[in-house]
């Protein structure tokens, strides 16, 4: 898939994760305030909490600058999309580029709109923090581009990100491709 058909199908995906996050959100804040919804007994549940704070409760109430460094991190990640090659092996990183958006975007509304992130997916068996769908989309988009920056992509595969302007002599890969053709 070319560039082109990522600038029309990369908002489209944002958007439909988006709404996606905004619906588990505000049906857990309707259904849920009357108590837990067991899914699996002792295992998994569904569980309503509010968080005014980043992941696993940290910055309690710093709702004004986490929404900055969301803002922030939106910036940097839609330029990261924006740098990214044509070649279709780099359609990864943009799929998982707008996840991490749309994880972002997801918790940022609900920073703006309500002064604090509606949390609900509760693993009970291991106490783990409770999250939502844009922590979802936020953490397995992060290890999955770890993954890929690790055993996918070699280091040239990823000049694209460097702010550094090339100052070697050495040829780029077209001109390696059409120094062969002519030798």
């Amino acid at each position: 898939m070319n560039k082109k058909r990522w600038y029309i199908l990369g908002p489209v995906l944002l958007m439909v994760l988006i709404v996606f996050d905004q619906l588990t959100k505000y049906l857990a804040r309707q259904n849920l305030a009357d108590g837990d919804f067991k899914i699996i007994d002792g295992f998994f549940s569904f569980r309503y909490v509010t968080n005014k704070g980043a992941a696993w409760g940290m910055l309690q109430g710093k709702v004004d600058i986490l929404s900055i460094v969301s803002i922030l991190l939106v910036g940097a990640v839609c330029y990261f999309y924006i740098k990214t090659p044509e070649d279709k092996k780099f359609n990864k990183m943009r799929f998982l580029s707008v996840c991490v958006v749309a994880g972002a975007f997801g918790n940022l509304i609900d920073r703006i709109f309500m002064g604090e992130v509606t949390d609900f997916l509760y693993f009970e068996l291991i106490d783990f923090p409770i999250f939502n769908v844009a922590d979802i989309y936020i953490t397995v988009a992060m290890f999955v581009f770890i993954f890929l920056m690790l055993f996918y992509y070699k280091d040239d595969d990823l000049d694209f990100i460097s702010f550094k302007k090339k100052t070697s002599k050495e040829p780029n890969k077209e001109e390696k491709k059409e120094n062969k053709e002519e030798n």
